[in-house]
């Protein structure tokens, strides 16, 4: 009988030490397994800190970029308002038979040329390497991509390339047959012969549409520095939230 309770307080010692085993078991487990979200979590924590540096970065080349861009929209528009001005005052001349002069010959040197800005697409070009998605903010992705993929895309394929187009099969043949550069200062254009040039409706004509064109540029110019503008804010709010 002695024996019989010696094997039970033998099973029920050998039955707590598996329990005390089995807990600590699992509280080893359930430190490791926290052990692991929290690795986790420091990593997700380190790439997405990584990910905004980057992006930070990124917005600051773009904002850079577009205020090259916004200049050179400027520059383009002031001269091209000059042309337009110079334009008008030049067909008033032609209308009322008036005579030849300094001002109009520098207006003549100007009739094969217009002023095309230079856009930056540096960073934009890397924000779309990298992906656009890097960008967290998505209006503000929206508007880059419309800035650079529709407005700029307008000014340079539609607009300039109509320039040039015109340019090549109208302006320059009409030019070379009509003017002569001076050699000495090749800013200034002298016709051929006035008299018979503003006689000439072809003359008249192109000059026309030589202003409907700078007007567009100008336009366009004045409009999309604008959202230029817009844009340039919008990414300076953007970079103090950071």
């Amino acid at each position: 009988m002695l024996n019989f309770f010696r094997r039970i307080r033998r099973n029920l010692a050998n039955q707590n030490k598996f329990v005390q085993y089995s807990r600590y078991a699992i509280g080893e487990i359930v430190l490791v397994v926290v052990g692991i979200l929290i690795a986790l979590q420091i990593n997700n924590w380190n790439e997405a800190r990584k990910t905004k540096i980057v992006e930070f970065k990124l917005l600051q080349n773009i904002q850079t970029d577009l205020k090259e861009s916004k200049n050179s929209i400027e520059i383009m528009v002031t001269r091209n308002t000059k042309q337009l001005i110079s334009y008008k005052r030049l067909l008033y001349c032609v209308k009322n038979d008036l005579p030849e002069t300094e001002a109009l010959n520098s207006t003549f040197g100007t009739i094969p040329t217009w002023n095309t800005p230079y856009l930056n697409y540096s960073a934009y070009e890397t924000l779309k390497t990298k992906g656009v998605d890097l960008i967290q903010n998505d209006s503000l992705t929206n508007a880059i991509i419309n800035i650079y993929d529709n407005e700029f895309a307008y000014l340079i394929n539609d607009w300039d390339k109509w320039e040039w187009n015109t340019n090549q099969t109208i302006t320059m043949p009409f030019f070379v047959k009509h003017f002569e550069r001076d050699s000495i200062n090749l800013e200034i254009a002298r016709p051929n012969d006035f008299k018979s040039l503003k006689a000439n409706k072809e003359f008249s004509n192109l000059i026309s549409t030589l202003l409907f064109l700078r007007k567009k540029g100008v336009t366009h110019g004045n409009r999309i520095g604008l959202k230029v503008d817009s844009l340039i804010t919008a990414i300076e709010k953007e970079l103090m939230k950071s």
